[in-house]
């Protein structure tokens, strides 16, 4: 007798991400799920949307600005307060006649009062993307616009809380130039904080009742405390954007192998800084200057103990047959070996397999530095992997989301997407059936996976995305490999047919 299937609670929905004329891209308009995959052609704009979602996680993880920058007693006897803050002051009075309140599950905060507090942190954080995106792409961000009528990018940020069904959605609006680089479109409905958040704020009760009481307040100050209250409205509403992410970059191999080198080269010439004669260095994109401060930095975070290792030993038992060690030199710089198995001596990662410096910074970081709810971002997880360890990868992968870790991988694998399908399929099962297939399978259901094809188009020429279902006639998502493999079985029956007509 078939076991029941268990009906499972949906998971809140999405944060939204819709982009136009950015790069390739001519519009896409995605969910960021516990796993997004982004496949397709060659130069249609994948990286550049995983690069964007890293540069919003780097802009919305310290959202909350003046966290600890206020110092409440500075404030007093200066000029007066920003204008809206006055409605800020006497909303925070409302709040604190009654401790209570803060220790509900969300306070509600006036439609004026809100409206006030989405103008002041848009008008403060807009140079702040410009620079964040800047940094993150290493390019200046008007080149970073696709060519279009408009000659505009457009990305909007929109989040649907599900705890209210009557909140109208929040949406973040980026540009790429100075005037249009950063707004809020706020809803007219009263916004929500996070009650007990805002009452395990001891600093920001100790500045409401300090300074929102006093008779003067600075503008500085002013600015301070409505982009604080923004910041805890608004983090909770750009969740995941709002945690901590890694980018794992393309050729992890190349940069395991060179990061000393380039290390030392960039030490040498800041000691030399002072020569003119001193040809300028070239300038690093922020993905890979901090995957490479990040590096550096393995030499402080392999002190703590993380939550990943367990994962990070997974991958090391069943697809490197051996351990990476990340050693402290004399000079208090990390090296980097492998050990395999059977060997009493490390080997240093550059006389190593592709595969084992491809999937090293993999293990490194979930053994010191990812933390469940961190977004952990891989470009083409299946280089330098035969197909078997691809499959391996991939299940590898399912068990970072099973644990907490959020990913979003590019790839180019039909091996990745059919395991990524099995896997999605095997869920839809009652788990005892599930289990007689393939007991040690992390399945995934649908709504914690999305796959997006970068799809090229001629008129207007760019890349359209678009999220490919899963096809259980063919056994995966419909990327376009079968069509490869149709052209390829078409030219071999040819070949074949033109030969037994010469033999004939």
């Amino acid at each position: 007798m078939a076991t029941k299937k268990k009906e499972r609670k949906p998971m809140d929905k999405p944060l939204e991400l819709e982009v136009s004329d950015f790069g390739p891209i001519v519009r896409a308009k995605i969910d960021l799920r516990p796993l997004t995959v982004f496949v397709g052609p060659s130069n249609t704009g994948k990286s550049y949307l995983a690069i964007l979602i890293y540069a919003l996680h780097k802009f919305f993880r310290d959202f909350p600005l003046g966290a600890r920058r206020y110092i409440p007693r500075r404030t007093r006897g200066m000029h007066g307060p920003a204008e809206g803050v006055q409605q800020v002051r006497e909303w925070a009075r409302s709040v604190l006649r009654d401790r209570a309140a803060l220790l509900n599950e969300h306070v509600h905060v006036p439609a004026g009062v809100a409206h006030s507090i989405w103008q002041t942190v848009s008008d403060h954080r807009r140079l702040e993307w410009l620079d964040t995106v800047e940094r993150i792409f290493g390019v200046a961000h008007r080149d970073l616009t696709r060519y279009s009528a408009s000659k505009s990018t457009n990305i909007i940020v929109r989040s649907r809380p599900t705890h209210t069904p009557d909140f109208q959605p929040l949406e973040c609006h980026f540009g790429l130039s100075s005037i249009s680089a950063f707004s809020i479109r706020y809803p007219d409905s009263p916004m929500l904080l996070d009650g007990a958040g805002l009452a395990a704020n001891s600093a920001m009760l100790r500045f409401f009742t300090d300074d929102l009481s006093a008779a003067k307040l600075s503008n500085f100050a002013a600015h301070e405390i409505v982009s604080h209250i923004a910041g805890l409205a608004i983090t909770p509403l750009v969740d995941p954007l709002n945690a901590r992410a890694y980018y794992l970059p393309a050729d992890r191999t190349g940069i395991m192998h060179a990061h000393q080198v380039v290390v030392s080269s960039l030490i040498r010439s800041a000691a030399r800084a002072g020569f003119r004669d001193e040809a300028p260095l070239g300038t690093l994109s922020g993905v890979l200057a901090d995957f490479l401060e990040q590096l550096v930095e393995l030499n402080d975070m392999r002190r703590g103990v993380n939550s990943g290792a367990q994962l990070a030993e997974k991958i090391e038992r069943s697809m490197l047959f051996g351990k990476i060690h990340a050693d402290e030199s004399v000079v208090n710089y990390p090296f980097f070996t492998y050990q395999p198995s059977d060997w009493k001596r490390d080997l240093p990662l550059m006389n190593t397999s592709s595969m084992v410096s491809e999937l090293a910074p993999v293990v490194l970081y979930l053994r010191h530095v990812v933390q469940p709810g961190n977004t952990l971002i891989i470009e083409e997880p299946e280089a330098h992997l035969h197909p078997g360890m691809q499959r391996e990868f991939t299940r590898q992968i399912a068990a970072m989301i099973h644990a907490g870790i959020r990913v979003v991988i590019t790839t180019h694998s039909e091996w990745v997407l059919e395991e990524l399908a099995n896997l999605v399929y095997l869920s839809t099962l009652p788990k005892e059936q599930a289990h007689r297939i393939d007991e040690s399978a992390p399945a995934l259901t649908l709504d914690q996976v999305g796959v997006w094809l970068f799809e090229p188009k001629n008129r207007p020429r760019g890349s359209v995305v678009r999220e490919i279902p899963l096809d259980k006639e063919i056994g995966s998502f419909d990327s376009g490999f079968t069509e490869v493999s149709r052209l390829l079985y078409n030219t071999w029956a040819e070949i074949a047919n033109q030969a037994q007509e010469d033999i004939g």
